[in-house]
């Protein structure tokens, strides 16, 4: 086994990994120093990082260096194997979404763009996607797009409405915090997710039914079919996203309205970061908020906690259950009120005011309509009296 395959596995975590040793040969004949027998310079790369840092756990300075230059030597024979267009090695390069890399696990999304996979990945691929590391998973967006057949189009359609921004790893929040329940068996979905925002998305290994008794045992009220939960709790509904909408407008007033330091790039490209993050992420909410059909089927509500606000009982914690049509598995989203109880009294006196102002408008047009009529069944009147005394 030659230095680079077994850092390849290293890199991976011990598990089987693809066999990129001699990969730059693949689309043409090997370099005289890469041939049979005589190690490579990248080889001796490998070589020393093995020998002298992963194996020795040495925490020299030159380790960081030799990690950074073995991870590009196999980002680079991932980029071979993509630029191969060949889609025998599509197997090989999903072993590498198991290594501990994220720098390994973006190129390998980038070489299976290149090569353009199909449905019989579509699983795989699934599980990839939902990388807890965002940029990863912007990887993996951008890969889909490249993706052919219709279950990885629908993949890409689910996974591809918001990645984030960042190379660390995320970690899935506890719903137990936000008096959420969460079903065994519930797999968090890292892409359609922000607790922020009072929205987190799971998939799970039990069946519609047993999902739909956990959730309705835990229920003040419901079931209710979608379309039936938005009309019951309609102007709720509108209170809520409207004051969600005020909010993202004064963070993202309040993010253009920092200066920027010239003699400092990175605060810029971070200030911008994070301004396209906030729209993104208000972006996805509203998005997945809608439940199209063709995502997620039919979908059901369970409202798990009615609060008064001011005059109107508001859907404060609910559950929307649904068929993950891309995942292919039952999958729910819990929900909770984030804005503050005076955001959604302000909007529900706006609702009050503006109804006013349209009953006194409807008076007026009725009380107007009422006096023409008066007025013409009296000129109607006064001619028919006319013409009965001869004028």
């Amino acid at each position: 086994m030659t230095y680079r395959l077994l850092a390849t596995m290293l890199l991976c975590g011990y598990l089987t990994c693809p066999d990129l040793t001699g990969a730059t040969s693949l689309v043409g004949s090997a370099p005289p120093t890469e041939a049979a027998g005589a190690p490579s310079p990248k080889d001796e790369v490998v070589k020393k990082y093995l020998d002298g840092c992963r194996a020795k756990l040495s925490k020299e300075a030159t380790c960081d260096t030799l990690k950074k230059e073995a991870v590009e030597i196999l980002k680079e024979d991932l980029h071979t194997l993509g630029a191969s267009a060949d889609p025998t090695y599509i197997p090989s390069i999903l072993t590498m979404f198991k290594s501990e890399e994220p720098e390994l696990r973006m190129a390998a999304a980038d070489a299976l763009g290149m090569i353009g996979p199909q449905d019989a990945y579509a699983e795989a691929l699934s599980r990839a996607a939902n990388d807890p590391v965002p940029d990863v998973r912007r990887a993996m967006a951008q890969m889909l797009q490249h993706a052919k057949g219709g279950a990885l189009a629908l993949l890409s359609k689910r996974a591809s409405l918001w990645a984030g921004v960042g190379r660390m790893p995320e970690i899935p929040p506890d719903p137990g915090k936000h008096a959420m329940p969460l079903p065994p068996d519930s797999t968090y979905l890292f892409f359609a997710s922000d607790a922020g925002h009072g929205r987190l998305s799971y998939v799970t290994s039990k069946g519609m039914n047993e999902a739909s008794a956990f959730f309705k045992a835990k229920a003040k009220r419901g079931p209710f079919k979608l379309e039936e939960f938005k009309d019951v709790y309609r102007d709720q509904l509108t209170h809520e996203q409207t004051a969600q909408e005020h909010a993202q407008r004064e963070t993202m007033h309040q993010l253009s309205g920092r200066s920027s330091d010239p003699a400092n790039p990175q605060a810029a490209l971070a200030k911008a970061l994070q301004a396209q993050t906030a729209m993104a992420t208000h972006s996805m909410l509203m998005l997945n908020d809608l439940y199209p059909p063709d995502l997620f089927g039919s979908s059901t509500v369970y409202v798990l906690e009615e609060r008064q606000i001011g005059s109107l009982n508001y859907p404060t914690r609910y559950i929307v259950l649904y068929q993950d049509l891309a995942l292919k598995r039952p999958g729910f989203r819990l929900c909770w009120m984030t804005v503050p109880d005076e955001a959604i009294k302000s909007e529900q006196a706006k609702t009050i005011a503006d109804r006013k102002r349209q009953d006194k408008q409807q008076e007026d047009v009725g009380l107007k309509k009422k006096g023409e009529q008066e007025q013409k069944k009296f000129k109607q009147e006064q001619s028919d009296l006319e013409k009965q005394l001869g004028f």
